[in-house]
């Protein structure tokens, strides 16, 4: 229903005002540190997940309703559009062999994108340093994951995904740990053991460490693309936002990024970018234009409130701004020759947690 442009804002407008749920449905993911507490919708060649909880989308003017032969979504009792739903995947039913449970290991991620927190907790979760939006240490407290998953383990649970529900890239992230390079490299041993057992590609997340080689050893790992998640080029941001990581420069990250680009290429870093926070949209675009000059892919998404967090009741930015910056954005990364598509692995790959695919050219 509708042309690509209303699709499109549609899609900026869910993922900022969220939906509430009709007639049965899920409320899909709870918890956790990535698209959590959200319902996975596709339209088209596009997927996006879209909150389920917080005041924003149980206020929100649209519904979701599965009691027809396809999904719908209204809006104020209207019917506006036609979804797909992103189900519930055959390799959640199954155990490692030493007994836990799959979705314990690692979750999907839009329709075919493996993703595991690989270490669910982070030296920062308990102190005045966290960031103020990550919801890491929910889904650990609710006893819906593992604290330290294995190379071992990820390996058979990337398998039995590859072969029963068709998953084509993996991402695996981390809290950080007291020693940044242990996780790192731990991330690493994870991506190689997946890499040998089925051949998919892998993306892994960290942030910055001093020693540049890190990169190649990832590399010869068998990872095939990483992101170093900035969060916001405003530096008071940073600091009230995310006060650990905000004690690594942004010209840290910047020096991060040029290294990995010259390891893994250009299109295959990449950074996540959060609107919402309190940021000058003007200095968020000059900061986007200037990774996608150099090659850095920025995931730009709205901030997405996630329970058991201080923001947990924020309110996402208003879609009008999503949208004026995915514009902005997509046309700079055209301009250089950037897109989603062309990412090996990874949230860009996958595009769930931002409406930017959407509207690249």
């Amino acid at each position: 229903m509708g042309n690509p442009l209303e699709t499109k804002e549609l899609m900026a407008e869910l993922q900022s005002k969220g939906i509430r749920i009709k007639q049965g449905s899920s409320n899909g993911r709870q918890g956790g540190a990535g698209p959590a507490n959200g319902k996975g919708l596709v339209f088209g060649k596009y997927q996006i997940t879209v909150p389920t909880a917080g005041d924003s989308a149980k206020n929100s003017h649209y519904t979701l309703h599965e009691d027809g032969e396809r999904p719908l979504i209204f809006k104020d009792g209207e019917v506006i559009s036609e979804v797909e739903l992103i189900g519930t995947p055959q390799f959640y039913g199954l155990h490692t062999a030493d007994g836990v449970p799959y979705h314990k290991i690692a979750l999907l991620h839009g329709r075919d994108c493996l993703a595991s927190t690989v270490i669910q907790t982070c030296f920062r979760w308990h102190g005045e340093e966290r960031c103020k939006f990550c919801g890491i240490g929910t889904s650990l407290s609710d006893n819906n994951t593992v604290s330290v998953k294995t190379p071992k383990q990820l390996a058979e649970v990337a398998e039995a995904a590859v072969r029963l529900d068709g998953v084509t890239h993996v991402t695996l992230t981390a809290g950080t740990t007291a020693n940044p390079l242990h996780g790192i490299k731990h991330l690493g041993d994870c991506a190689g053991a997946i890499k040998e057992a089925t051949g998919l590609p892998v993306h892994i997340q960290f942030e910055p460490v001093d020693d540049l080689s890190i990169y190649s050893h990832l590399k010869d790992c068998g990872v095939d693309t990483i992101g170093m998640h900035l969060e916001s080029f405003d530096q008071k941001v940073r600091e009230r936002i995310t006060p650990g990581k905000a004690k690594l420069s942004v010209s840290a990250y910047f020096e991060g990024f040029a290294k990995a680009v010259e390891v893994f290429g250009r299109n295959q870093v990449s950074t996540y970018i959060i609107v919402g926070l309190g940021e000058d949209l003007a200095a968020t675009l000059a900061g986007c234009t200037r990774c996608i000059e150099m090659g850095v892919y920025p995931f730009v998404v709205p901030l997405r409130p996630v329970k058991g967090t201080p923001f947990a009741n924020m309110a996402p930015p208003d879609p009008k701004t999503m949208v004026e910056i995915y514009g902005e954005v997509a046309k700079a990364l055209a301009d250089n020759g950037l897109r989603a598509a062309a990412s090996k692995a990874g949230c860009v790959r996958c595009g769930a947690c931002s409406a930017l695919p959407a509207f690249e050219r």
